[in-house]
């Protein structure tokens, strides 16, 4: 069996020097690649490059992704259609910078900004969503997401967890964080 792993953590960036990103060590996706692998599974994995956790001896990335955009590249390049499973345990940012201002109003390059600034203004805008695009490159598959809820009941993150399947047309979804509990 064949099987896509995508983890760790990606960004976007804000300008050449900075970047908004979720954070991850990455483990989780490792843990899974090392079990699935000892199952005799052939795993790729796809590994973001801010990820701390290390590769242990015989685990490979087959690739690294630093943003959300080099993910979308990878997903166009890859036929998606040969993996039995996709699993996307990663970090990926909901937001992506729609512009940057001063505070007196004047818009910033996507350069480096000046570290004088009194002040900058973002205006972030939905980033690119990954794990509802995997479906339709890979119709067969079965896809599992994560979603790590803060707020709320356990009630709202499960209709979350829910909602995100019905969404992305995935197979199941792994539900954590604090509102889980």
């Amino acid at each position: 069996m064949e099987v896509l792993l995508i983890a760790g953590p990606a960004s976007v960036a804000l300008d050449r020097a900075r970047v908004l990103t979720n954070t991850s060590t990455g483990r989780t996706g490792v843990v899974l690649a090392e079990t699935l692998r000892k199952q005799g599974l052939h795993v790729t994995l796809w590994y973001g490059t801010a990820s701390t956790h290390p590769l242990p001896t015989g685990l490979h990335s087959a690739e690294r992704f630093h943003t959300v955009h080099d993910l979308e590249k990878l997903l166009h390049k890859t036929s998606l259609a040969t993996f039995s499973a996709i699993l996307l345990p990663a970090a990926l940012p909901d937001y992506d910078l729609a512009s940057a201002t001063d505070l007196s109003g004047h818009k910033l390059s996507r350069e480096k900004w000046p570290g004088h600034l009194t002040g900058i203004c973002l205006e972030l805008k939905p980033a690119p969503r990954v794990l509802n695009r995997i479906r339709s490159l890979a119709p067969k598959a079965k896809i599992v997401g994560w979603k790590w809820e803060a707020e709320g009941s356990k009630t709202d993150a499960l209709q979350s967890a829910r909602q995100q399947m019905a969404d992305c047309h995935t197979n199941a979804c792994i539900l954590n964080g604090p509102a889980y509990g």
